[in-house]
């Protein structure tokens, strides 16, 4: 046998969990007289280890063989590094490729507005959007839940899920062919942070306990996560808290475009806005920010720059239209 295939052999029995390439590596640096590069090492060791092709595979040692998960293990992690905590993210896209509906947003419940809300669907049904209804954050404010201080004699969690069954079961009397979305928001979110803290043994019961209680899979709701953004062609659709440290110093859709960089829209301000910028090749990116369906002086914020609001949203693939709306004395404007 050739001395290279015996010092291959020696090798490969000497680091069995190492990645072909690594071995490779060693033996042209410890034999370079032998083995003139690593390419040629290379080819050696893979002889014996099976993968030189059809042809050669009856050749190769089954002491050296591997398994196609530990040949996977080395291609992608050649230096064994120890295994990474995996946190898949990626936006996600609505299951139909055009639609014409709605979008609302921040009704914090139990503390929505009848009127505003009561305005937004009449206005959203007089000029058709009705074929979705995109909830984009903060649907439930969770008051009780907060890590703030707070009047022990407001409303209970539960009372506040037994309201947003009420107002789910009136977005379908209203839009009854309405596919409904509901993107997370910073506040729903604080129902997973409550049992982070108080209660983590239920965190696995998480989704069943909310999902069970406000009937999403019943209703045929489609949840978006609360720090996942919505693609819609070249849109974004984020609530906005996604945005860290969001400067609302012009206004929100301005801060949002400097985050983006692209077309956005937010919600989270409760104030609208638009903000359009034209890059030097003459792309023209636009970003929003909608208006609130919550009442506009709660005790945490008695004076502010808010203000209600709803926004129609029509798409066909890549292109989309954006109609926002301020909501003012119950009069969409």
């Amino acid at each position: 046998m050739p001395i290279a295939g015996e010092l291959a052999q020696q090798y490969l029995r000497k680091y069995q969990s190492t990645s072909t390439l690594q071995i490779s590596r060693i033996l042209q640096k410890e034999h370079p007289l032998i083995f003139e590069d690593i390419e040629h090492a290379r080819d050696i060791v893979r002889y014996y280890r099976g993968a030189h092709g059809k042809q050669n595979r009856p050749h190769a040692k089954a002491e050296f063989i591997r398994s196609i998960e530990q040949a996977m293990q080395d291609k992608y992690n050649p230096f064994g590094l120890p295994d990474s905590v995996k946190d898949d993210w990626s936006p996600v896209s609505l299951p139909f490729v055009k639609g014409k509906g709605v979008i609302l947003a921040d009704l914090h419940i139990p503390y929505h507005d009848v009127e505003a809300i009561t305005a937004s669907f009449n206005w959203a049904l007089s000029r058709g959007y009705s074929e979705f209804v995109l909830i984009n954050g903060d649907l439930n404010d969770f008051y009780p839940l907060s890590v703030f201080d707070k009047d022990p004699r407001n409303r209970s969690t539960e009372k506040e899920l037994d309201d947003t069954n009420i107002f789910l079961d009136s977005i379908q009397r209203a839009f009854p062919a309405a596919q409904i979305i509901l993107k997370g928001g910073n506040h729903d979110f604080r129902f997973t942070k409550y049992l982070r803290r108080r209660a983590p043994e239920l965190l696995g019961l998480k989704d069943f306990i909310i999902d069970n209680y406000l009937k999403f899979k019943e209703r045929g709701i489609m949840v978006v996560p609360h720090d996942v953004p919505i693609k819609v062609g070249k849109l974004s659709i984020l609530h906005g808290h996604e945005l860290q440290s969001l400067s609302t110093a012009v206004n929100p859709s301005r801060g949002a475009y400097l985050k983006a960089l692209e077309c956005v829209l937010i919600a989270h301000s409760h104030r609208t806005s638009q903000h359009a910028e034209t890059s030097l090749s003459g792309r023209l990116d636009t970003a929003w920010s909608i208006g609130c369906l919550c009442q506009l002086h709660p005790e945490y914020s008695r004076l502010n720059r808010w203000n209600q609001g709803v926004c129609g949203l029509e798409f066909d693939n890549d292109d989309f239209e954006i109609d926002n709306k301020r909501i003012l004395k119950g009069m969409v404007r």
